[in-house]
């Protein structure tokens, strides 16, 4: 494992500023690590940047194990946040949200019981409630719903405003951040890392290089290092809704899959819906049209003012595990890649990342990551 000694001989190199990079960069600073920041685009451009800005324990097909990971990044997030906020001197608009994971007959009854049953066994602050007491929350929601779960230990923010913040709270921690730098490569010798080749030619030295690179990181650890990794593009279809005159929503839902939350800027974000396109997924009328559906089913007393499609990718990964660790075979190589859950998941593995790199603590997941599977050519 890596020491504190060896790392403070050269730059930390982390590749791709979405959140799960730029809390990396902005703890390992935070433990006294010079880190660079490169990214070809800047903070939040990709998947980040269009994502809910939910921290939402649970927010997919989780087990048990998921959500308990989900319920420590969720009181990471609690902790660092305050300092991220007073060193960016930003209001990312971040606020406290209930979550009702709707249930509309008894085959949802009983997936969102097993929901239940994992989240409060993981701290977090969860309760059933009846159809009439969810339509007393709010009373937009669906007669067809028969009951559901009250998720109390959730986290919405403006992913955007985030990003900026986090990015500045970063800077002030010390990294240098490059955006509109494209890292095409890696300098390897001796069975170390070296360096990092940037676009136009130059090298940036470095003795550890972090690869938070999302949905490309099957295509760089392929290119760069004659890897084979299970991580490919995801693509998500969102929309943003208007709510015009009409009053926000008392609580966020969660039903088919989709998430509706209300955000602080008046604007309401529902998805997701996977697009097979991958990288090459644009805005879908289909997509929307069907997005469009779930809302009017599971909220039929709200109609939009105004609807944006938008499109975007993340990373894939098997059973939706965050590929994270040491790459076996290469002194200085580490991944930090969630799955479809980035927004979520950054704080935690931005700790645990940190953690082996300056203290050389490995934490538990790290031997179900997919990572273990990766097979040099």
């Amino acid at each position: 494992m890596t020491s504190s000694s060896q790392i403070a001989d050269g730059t930390v190199a982390v590749i791709g500023c979405g959140v799960v990079g730029c809390f990396t960069a902005y703890r390992l600073a935070a433990m006294g690590v010079p880190v660079t920041l490169i990214d070809q685009e800047g903070p939040g451009s990709g998947a980040t940047g269009n994502s809910a800005g939910n921290v939402q324990p649970a927010s997919g097909d989780d087990d048990s194990y998921k959500i308990a990971l989900g319920a420590e990044s969720l009181a990471l997030w609690r902790k660092h946040l305050p300092h991220i906020n007073e060193a960016s001197g930003i209001d990312y608009r971040d606020q406290d949200v209930q979550y009702l994971y709707a249930a509309t007959d008894e085959i949802e009854e009983r997936e969102v019981h097993r929901i239940l049953v994992d989240v409060t066994a993981a701290g977090l602050r969860a309760e059933w409630v009846d159809g009439y007491a969810a339509r007393k929350l709010e009373p937009r929601l669906s007669e067809s719903i028969t009951g559901g779960m009250l998720h109390h230990d959730c986290i919405q923010m403006d992913p955007k405003l985030l990003m900026a913040a986090l990015s500045k709270a970063a800077e002030a921690e010390g990294v240098s951040l490059h955006g509109k730098t494209k890292a095409e490569g890696l300098v390897v010798a001796g069975g170390r890392i070296k360096g990092v080749k940037l676009q136009g030619g130059a090298t940036l030295e470095c003795s550890s290089v972090v690869l938070s690179t999302g949905a490309w990181t099957l295509k760089a650890m392929s290119d760069w290092l004659s890897y084979d990794l299970a991580v490919e593009p995801y693509g998500l279809q969102k929309l943003h809704l208007g709510l015009g005159t009409a009053a926000p929503l008392n609580c966020a839902i969660r039903w088919n899959g989709v998430n509706i939350v209300c955000r602080k800027d008046g604007l309401i974000h529902a998805g997701s819906r996977f697009d097979p396109d991958g990288f090459d997924s644009r805005p879908s009328s289909g997509s929307k049209r069907w997005l469009l559906e779930q809302v009017a089913k599971i909220l039929p007393g709200f109609v939009p003012t105004g609807v944006e499609n938008i499109a975007a990718f993340a990373a894939s990964t098997p059973g939706r595990m965050p590929t994270i660790g040491a790459l076996p075979g290469i002194d200085g190589i580490y991944l930090a890649v969630p799955s479809t859950d980035g927004f979520l998941m950054a704080a935690v593995l931005a700790e645990m990342t940190a953690n082996l790199m300056v203290n050389g603590r490995k934490h538990q997941l790290m031997d179900r990551s997919p990572l273990t599977t990766a097979k040099h050519r």
